[in-house]
């Protein structure tokens, strides 16, 4: 039977990669290093998150001249239960652990399950991307959509184009590539799968050929080229690339697997279906021009297809080359796992010209897969190939290899192994190292190539289950983040009450600086411990919350002006986390601060006093008042203060004594703070 694993768990296309760790946004230092590493012990995260189950280079988005990287992160939880998140980090040599841009779903939808580099599909001269949520319900159940962003300038904070699926229960999205020019109008396509689409059988699956148009593509799916399975249960479209001239000829292919397929090669052996577009903007047919399937020994239940890659030129001859894999292969041993690279030709072959094995049963090789470029320099274009269920370093610990461009068949002895060092001493088990996998380019801008092998199961330093990359670069940088939460709110009497809540305890924090940003410029309204914000301490998830008042005073004579605030962590282990992004701690308008009182008074603090307390309080500028303490029937037992207000928050502590000197019995007593026509009185109970 074809195997459906949780959607979480699934690595579709040539657009599911891995790299990073969790989900929204803390800036940690940045940090360069001899060799690839790990994620280090700075870092934290929340379990369960699947950061890093779709990921992908960009291109160069931001004009800088350095590739940049796209993060899904599915079941992220900031927009609604498994709302899912995308991260986009540009190119640098100094990798952050911050992400440039950050976007969120809609509860249930999974945003960012699928994401993909769709080339320029608007013809503006700019990349853009694709982020798909297969889950969403917009329009059906479980119907799926797919957000297209523009490159170029400013990222919009919203899709700059939303296209549904077609009926309820499809998952349009589940799988996301450019397509090429496909239909040669000299535009740029891209290509969407949906392989539980019922439409001609039970999960027969569609895939979907959108053209790209002067400004916004068709969401219509009528006006796209729809390409469907065989029989029911060949999850047509679940995983789709660009061919590009696989076919031979000037025209662009497209390539869509159908993992589930039983009609050619064995019950759940799987098939990729190629289809050749046209030229000079002809509309292309749905019809398949070649059909390539498994070879080997046991091609049955090998899911071939799982995940299918355009390679380049990885035999060096001209034409596009595919990698197909087929995770569940037996050849080897029971899901071993094996993966073939068919080259392209004007008459290619009907299964792999070469092939490599897994190691062992179990290793699932071939589970994920992408493209590198010539990183061994050999003049060919070499593959990334992950086996996350290798078990030879721990039950599911995972292994990724590199298939040098040309190599000969063979079993993993053929392969060049990248190398696994687990993040902490017996973690390393079920980490699923290898379950995704990005060639990202030259994230670096030196002329070389980068790449990542992501673990989302794995943990990281606090033991936490948020996964885990290696991140190959010249600088070897490594890129991860974990979730914090922040909220500002205007009180009822004007100030503005700030709340944290991040996977740090107390004790990790060695000093928090809290900034307010106006149109004045950077104000510190704290710095000091965190101990003296704590709220709460441990929650089940982790979390730490911490809370601060800020008075102010905040300027009002710019109407409609924003504040913003900012903070900077000093954590135990010398390094230092910058939390400032405005998606995830919004700005507060100025015009929506309550009116002011000319004077107001908190709580009076500690309540009961024993005998001590004090009473915090403003008065306006310029007003006379007083500060007094009464009894339970309202006689002045005490003056504290008659002076004249400074608009500041001011305090004026009570030793529990008359303005005789004597002390006073156990009982309720009051501060009244008075100004002509106005008057705050707190209660304050006094215990000897």
């Amino acid at each position: 039977m074809f195997r459906i694993p949780s959607i979480a768990c699934l690595c579709n296309s040539c657009a599911v990669f891995g790299l990073l760790v969790l989900f929204a946004v803390l800036s940690l230092p940045d940090v360069a290093y001899a060799d690839a590493v790990h994620l280090t012990d700075h870092a934290a995260g929340f379990t369960g998150q699947d950061f890093g189950a779709a990921a992908c280079g960009l291109g160069d988005i931001d004009g800088d001249g350095r590739f940049d990287l796209l993060v899904g992160a599915p079941l992220n939880n900031l927009g609604g239960a498994e709302s899912g998140a995308a991260f986009l980090w540009y190119g640098s040599t100094d990798v952050t652990h911050s992400a440039n841009e950050v976007w969120y779903g809609a509860s249930g939808e999974r945003f960012g399950f699928s994401v993909a580099a769709i080339g320029d599909v608007n013809n503006d001269g700019d990349p853009d991307f694709a982020v798909g949520a297969p889950l969403s319900n917009t329009g059906g159940t479980e119907k799926g959509r797919v957000c297209i962003f523009y490159g170029g300038g400013a990222l919009s904070s919203t899709p700059d184009l939303v296209i549904l699926g077609a009926n309820g229960g499809d998952q349009f999205g589940f799988s996301v590539s450019g397509a090429g020019d496909f239909n040669g109008d000299g535009k740029d396509d891209f290509i969407v799968g949906a392989p539980f689409s019922n439409t001609g059988g039970t999960n027969l699956g569609a895939a979907y050929v959108i053209y790209g148009d002067n400004g916004d593509p068709s969401t219509d799916l009528a006006d796209a080229t729809t390409m469907t399975g065989e029989i029911s249960g060949d999850f047509f479209g679940w995983s789709v690339c660009g061919a590009g001239n696989f076919l031979g000829g000037n025209e662009e292919s497209v390539a869509v697997s159908a993992p589930g397929n039983n009609s050619h090669w064995g019950e759940d052996a799987g098939a990729v279906h190629i289809f050749e577009g046209t030229l000079s903007g002809n509309t292309p047919n749905a019809t398949p021009d070649h059909l390539i399937g498994i070879g080997g020994s046991s091609p049955a239940l090998s899911q071939y297809g799982w995940v299918v890659e355009n390679i380049h030129r990885w035999d060096s001859d001209g034409y596009d080359d595919l990698a197909v894999g087929g995770p569940f292969n037996n050849q080897a041993g029971t899901a071993a796992g094996r993966v073939e690279i068919i080259f392209g030709d004007p008459s290619p072959s009907a299964t792999g010209d070469r092939y490599v094995t897994g190691g062992s049963g179990g290793d699932q090789l071939g589970y994920a897969l992408d493209l590198l470029g010539d990183l061994t320099e050999n003049g060919r274009d070499d593959l990334l190939i992950g086996a996350p269920f290798y078990a030879g370093d721990g039950a599911d610990a995972g292994r990724a290899y590199i298939y040098e461009g040309g190599s000969n068949s063979g079993s993993v002895s053929v392969l060049d192994v990248v190398a696994v060092d687990p993040l902490m001493p017996g973690t390393q088990a079920f980490d699923r190292f290898g379950f995704a996998v990005a060639g990202i380019g030259d994230f670096d801008g030196d002329g070389l190539i980068d790449y990542a092998v992501a673990a989302p199961s794995g943990n990281i330093a606090n033991n936490a289950t948020a996964g885990y990359c290696r991140l190959w670069a010249t600088n070897n940088q490594t890129v991860g983040t974990f979730q914090y939460q922040a909220a500002s709110t205007w009180t009822a009497d004007g100030q503005v009450r700030l709340q944290l809540t991040l996977p740090l305890a107390p004790e990790s924090i060695t000093h928090m600086e809290i900034r307010r940003q106006d149109s004045s410029g950077l104000e510190t309204v704290f710095d000091g411990s965190v101990e003296d914000l704590i709220v709460n301490g441990l929650f089940p998830a982790g979390e730490h919350h911490y809370e601060l008042i800020d008075a102010g005073p905040f300027n009002q004579e710019i109407n409609g002006q924003q504040i913003s605030y900012q903070a900077t962590l000093d954590l135990l282990n010398g390094s230092r986390v910058e939390l400032s992004d405005p998606s995830v701690w919004p700005a507060l308008s100025l015009e929506q601060q309550p009116a002011l009182r000319p004077l107001m008074a908190r709580q009076a603090w500690p309540n009961p006093a024993n005998p001590r307390t004090a009473l915090e309080y403003r008065v306006d500028e310029g007003i006379s008042y007083s500060l007094t303490i009464a009894d339970l029937r309202g006689r002045r037992i005490r003056q504290l203060a008659q002076a004249t207000g400074t608009g500041q928050w001011e305090q004026k502590s009570w030793d529990g004594k008359d303005d005789a000197g004597r002390a006073l019995p156990s009982g309720l007593y009051f501060f009244h703070l008075r100004t002509t026509g106005h008057i705050e009185i707190r209660k304050v109970i006094l215990a000897r």
